[in-house]
């Protein structure tokens, strides 16, 4: 379920700057699609994609724990 509310917030959230973006420097939806991830610099994109690869992780991480800790519960 982590991982679902991850990547439902990473889409919504480049949908909503696509949609500021579109309104505010009448680009079209492509354009500005591109221009998000579409960098000079080659340290840009790499902090681009680390951030999302290591919080794509965690968020797998975070469901495995939770299936597990359901899985096995603790008898007192």
């Amino acid at each position: 379920m982590v991982t679902i509310s991850y990547l439902a917030v990473f889409i919504l959230l480049g949908s909503l700057i696509t949609c500021i973006d579109t309104v505010l420097f009448d680009y079209t939806f492509l354009e500005v699609f591109y221009q998000l991830f579409r960098y000079q610099l080659l340290q840009d994109r790499i902090i681009l994609y680390s951030t999302c690869l290591s919080g794509l992780v965690w968020a797998i991480v975070v469901d495995v724990r939770i299936k597990r800790k359901k899985g096995h519960p603790k008898n007192p």
